[in-house]
């Protein structure tokens, strides 16, 4: 899924999708702090990605923070000129956290890839305490992935994991009505003739045959 976090640590915004792997609906995220949702001893690294130095515990003189605020709400503001390109390697992010999540019957959390970078949040408005407007301020653009696989996953029907039969010989010999969905062929035209390796593309043939005979 989708995240957008503001400098503050706020959830600007998450796509729909993060309801599939953690359970949470999309308006209970957005405009709430995103270290709720993180693990107590991740919480010092995810604040650390979002500072583009890696390092928010010693501001530069080009950086205001308010001393009644705690260590994680603190809000940090640069002038853009102090700040690196948009397009620096500085401002790229790949890191790991563990999220909470609804559908861990587990550990109740779950380890994501966050992989994105810090840009600009444009359109905020807010202002300082001496009223002057503060200029648009770093956010972390990231795309969140699961570090497991998604078979290990609870999935909801409506993605894209379907399931087939094979002979030993990878013959296709039956497909669930999701397989027939996405892949829009017919169980019978599946079966029909030929082997299981004619519908796989030829960029992932060996990884294929590599699992069958391992499998066998």
């Amino acid at each position: 899924f989708v995240l957008v976090v503001a400098s503050d640590g706020l959830v600007f915004f998450s796509s729909s999708t993060i309801q599939d792997y953690l359970g949470f609906q999309q308006s209970d995220v957005i405009h709430q702090s995103v270290y709720e949702l993180i693990h107590t001893e991740d919480r010092v690294e995810f604040q650390r990605q979002l500072h583009w130095a890696f390092d928010p515990s010693h501001p530069s003189n080009s950086v205001q923070r308010s001393p009644d605020e705690n260590e994680f709400s603190a809000i940090p503001c640069y002038k853009p000129e102090h700040l690196p390109p948009e397009n620096s390697s500085f401002m790229e992010r790949n890191f790991v956290c563990r999220l909470r999540c609804l559908l861990d019957n587990s550990s109740g959390f779950l380890a994501m890839n966050f992989q994105g970078r810090l840009k600009f949040l444009h359109g905020q408005n807010k202002k300082g305490k001496d009223g002057a407007i503060i200029p648009p301020q770093l956010a972390l653009f990231t795309l969140a992935t699961p570090l497991q696989s998604p078979s290990i996953l609870e999935i909801r029907t409506k993605n894209f994991i379907f399931r087939t039969k094979h002979k030993l010989d990878f013959t296709p010999i039956g497909c669930d009505t999701k397989g027939s969905v996405v892949l829009g062929y017919t169980e019978a035209e599946l079966c029909v003739r030929g082997t299981g390796y004619q519908f796989i593309h030829a960029a992932d043939m060996l990884y294929c045959a590599d699992n069958h005979i391992r499998m066998i």
